[in-house]
Formats: structure tokens, C-alpha cells, sequence
């Protein structure tokens, strides 16, 4: 495999170099901002590149519904993009859950070896413990919590502030919950052998929620302030690329085609990146007033053409 070839992998796959490059990139995020001030109305400025995240999925995110795979798939392939701004050779690789994170057999430890890796250490994605915790370093140097704030997020609901990562709130605390454990096998076929888009959103979104359970990183507001939950989102992602590319289905990969009965109901705007107007909640730099929206739907193929993984099927048209 080659650094910067745009293929998303297992992140337990790639070189240990990479990791770290990821690692790196997730935390630059925080050192870059958006325009404005933090006291701006209706919408906060100075907001970093990574907050901007949390922001985004509580102004705006989609569970439950049709829109759930695709609104996520939007959000994925932006990040990638920041990542690729810090450091054009990434890609936003992926958690395979079907694998414990704390212990992935025959991973890529460097130098041609292979080993147990644990994803969850200082040198990675942080603390992976079996209670709730902080997520430490690498994250608390990086500023994406800061203990004794003020202001503070947990205070203003602001964009622009950090969390303080407070006991009682939990923000940017995880734990691994060993009572549910990685999903099987079993369940990421079940996702991919259904014959319509409206089942495998149907199938998939349980075996999301058990794993947002799993890797606990707090209520689903607030789960986009943990980077972990990128990777976990890139693996929803790679089963909806590879239920795309099965080549029996060419019909996936078109956006007249690819939603089936659920087609009308995705005929919508992508918010907040299309200015926010649809839904009344408006997130900058798309609203004003750096207006740098575009409108597009569910249809539009940034969504539909699925992305580079690993795991595609081959032969199949991508972006």
C-alpha cells in the first residue's frame, strides 16, 4: 500500500507512520479557525475546524431516518478534505468493527511486523478503558478539552468554546463497554445482502447504535467531539461503498437509482452545507455571511459515487 493514494483502509492495515500522520492531522484541526468572532449572531465564529464537527451534528445531524447513511457519508468526505488540506497525502481510514479496538490481530506494527494492536493509547486514539474517563492525551494537549474553561462548552452551548470535560457532563469521556462487544461478521452480511437501499439503512443503523454503545463516547450530541467516532463513521461508510459496488447492481451507483423506494423522500437539501435556509438552523462558513453553501440533494454524485476503500468491490466506477 502506498501513503497518499487515496484508499481508505482497516486503520489497523496501514503502516504505523500513517497513524501517527492521522493522529497529527486530527490534532491541527484545532489550531485552525473558521471567520468571525464567537459572539457573532445568529451563528458563532472563531469556531476551530475541529468543534466545528460537534457543531455541525447537533445543529443539524440525521439519525434514524433515510437520510442517516448519506448525511454521514457528507460529513466523512468533508473531514477527509480538512485532513487532506493539513495533509494531502491521508485518507480518513476506518475502525472495522467487527474487530475489538483494543486488541486487533495481525495488525501493521511497522518494520514488516504484525502483532496485537490497541488503538486506545496515548500514542492513538487516547483512553479506552472499561469505565468512563477523559480521553487524555493525545487529545487534552491539542486542546480539544480543556479541565477549568471559562468560558466553557458545557456552560454556553458556544461552538467556539472548549469543553471543560467536567464529571457530571461527560464531554470528550469514552469507555469500552465489554457487555456488547464488536459486531460479528454475521451482521455486517446481513447489511450487505439486502436487496434495497431502505433495508440496509434499516439493517445498519442498530449495529451503529450498538457500536456508538460499545466505544461509549457519551450521547449522540456530543459524540463528535471524540475523533474515534470518525473512523467508526468511515466503517459505516465502507459497508454502504461496498453495497454500492456490488457490480450484480449497477443501479447503486446511480442517483436516479440508487435510493429505491426511499428516492423522493432524499430529494432534499444537505444541510447545513446547502446555507442551513431549509431547515431555519444556520451554520457558517454555508450561511452568512460568508455564504459558502451550495444547494444539493441526497443526489447529488459528491454523495452518491461512493469513495476508495479497501474493501470495494473491484472494477467498480468511484470517485
Amino acid at each position: 500500500m502506498v501513503l497518499g493514494d487515496c484508499i481508505r483502509r482497516n486503520i489497523a492495515s496501514i503502516d504505523p507512520l500513517e497513524r501517527a500522520l492521522l493522529r497529527d492531522a486530527f490534532k491541527e484541526l484545532n489550531n485552525y479557525k473558521f471567520p468571525g468572532d464567537r459572539n457573532d449572531s445568529p451563528a458563532a465564529g472563531g469556531v476551530t475546524w475541529w468543534f466545528k464537527q460537534d457543531e455541525i451534528h447537533q445543529s443539524t445531524h440525521v439519525h434514524g431516518g433515510r437520510e442517516f447513511i448519506p448525511w454521514h457519508r457528507d460529513i466523512i468526505n468533508r473531514m477527509e478534505q480538512m485532513l487532506r488540506q493539513i495533509n494531502p497525502q491521508l485518507s480518513l481510514h476506518y475502525w472495522d468493527w467487527t474487530q475489538d479496538p483494543r486488541a486487533i490481530p495481525n495488525a501493521n506494527l511497522g518494520g514488516g511486523s504484525t502483532g496485537t494492536l490497541n488503538l486506545f493509547t496515548e500514542n492513538f486514539m487516547g483512553y479506552g478503558g472499561p469505565t468512563p474517563q477523559p480521553i487524555g492525551e493525545p487529545w487534552l494537549s491539542a486542546g480539544y478539552y480543556v479541565p477549568g474553561a471559562s468560558p466553557a462548552r458545557e456552560d454556553t452551548n458556544n461552538p467556539a468554546d472548549p469543553p471543560a470535560g467536567r464529571p457530571n457532563l461527560r464531554h470528550c469521556w469514552r469507555h469500552v463497554d465489554d457487555s456488547i462487544g464488536p459486531a460479528t461478521t454475521a451482521q455486517d452480511n446481513t447489511i450487505l445482502s439486502a436487496g434495497d437501499f431502505v433495508s440496509m439503512n434499516d439493517r445498519m443503523i442498530p449495529v451503529h447504535d450498538d457500536m456508538h454503545g460499545f466505544v461509549a463516547m457519551g450521547p449522540q450530541h456530543r459524540s463528535f467531539e471524540d475523533p474515534f467516532v470518525f473512523l467508526l463513521h468511515s466503517n459505516v461508510d465502507r459497508l454502504f461503498a461496498r453495497w454500492q459496488t456490488d457490480p450484480v447492481h449497477p443501479e447503486r451507483l446511480n442517483p436516479d437509482t440508487v435510493y429505491g423506494t426511499a428516492s423522493g423522500s432524499l430529494d432534499v437539501l444537505v444541510e447545513p452545507w446547502s446555507t442551513g435556509f431549509s431547515l431555519g438552523r444556520f451554520t457558517r462558513p454555508w450561511c452568512a455571511p460568508e455564504n459558502q453553501g451550495f444547494q444539493h440533494t441526497y443526489k447529488h454524485l459528491s454523495i452518491v459515487s461512493p469513495p476508495r476503500y479497501d474493501t470495494n468491490h473491484p472494477l467498480a466506477t468511484t470517485i
